[in-house]
């Protein structure tokens, strides 16, 4: 057991220092350029879609939620409640690897409707990339990468966890910017759970 606590404080730090990492190499002009998108979305009514698979996908969940919390129309896409995707609407898709077949395909049926796309990925040249209006780049192992880079976090946990990190800092910017109290989200938070 006393392996077990030296393995856990151990991931742990491994966490806080690659969320560290990415604070600072992140391109801040690509997340500003994303949350005035954000911004410009909700202004004319409009929706923000988000996709990822595995993993990823719930972090974009998170945000999902977290955007509705702020006042912001947003759907998870393949949720029972996904709107129509228009020219007008905003896509963010999370993908490590940038080439997830699903993502791929939904990146795809987007880019052939039009609207804004946004991608969060540890591979800007990738599939998606090459489709996307946006990239922010996030450090972290990807699942092609998972098994060739070693790191005491499991799998793709260092990509999940920043990325879910930089999404709630983008919420914490947007609460800022359009005013909403923690009252306002306490009164849009789920009342019947």
């Amino acid at each position: 057991m006393k392996n077990s606590k030296k393995r856990f404080i151990e991931t742990l730090q491994e966490i806080s220092d690659h969320i560290i990492k990415n604070s600072e190499e992140l391109n801040l002009s690509e997340i500003n350029k994303l949350i005035e998108k954000i911004i410009e979305i909700h202004n004319k009514g409009n929706r923000v879609f988000i996709y990822g698979a595995g993993r990823s996908g719930f972090m974009g969940r998170a945000f999902a939620q977290r955007l509705m919390h702020l006042g912001i129309k947003s759907c998870f896409v393949s949720d029972a409640v996904t709107y129509r995707y228009t020219p007008f609407d905003l896509l963010i898709i999370i993908s490590g690897s940038g080439e997830t077949t699903s993502s791929v395909a939904i990146a795809r049926k987007a880019h052939e409707i039009g609207g804004a796309l946004a991608l969060l990925t540890g591979n800007p040249n990738s599939a998606i990339g090459s489709l996307s209006d946006l990239i922010i780049r996030i450090q972290g192992k990807s699942k092609d990468k998972a098994r060739s880079q070693k790191t005491l976090a499991p799998y793709t946990s260092l990509f999940d966890i920043c990325t879910l990190s930089v999404l709630d800092s983008i919420g914490g910017v947007l609460m800022d910017l359009l005013n909403v109290s923690e009252d306002d989200i306490d009164n849009k938070h789920a009342s019947i759970e």
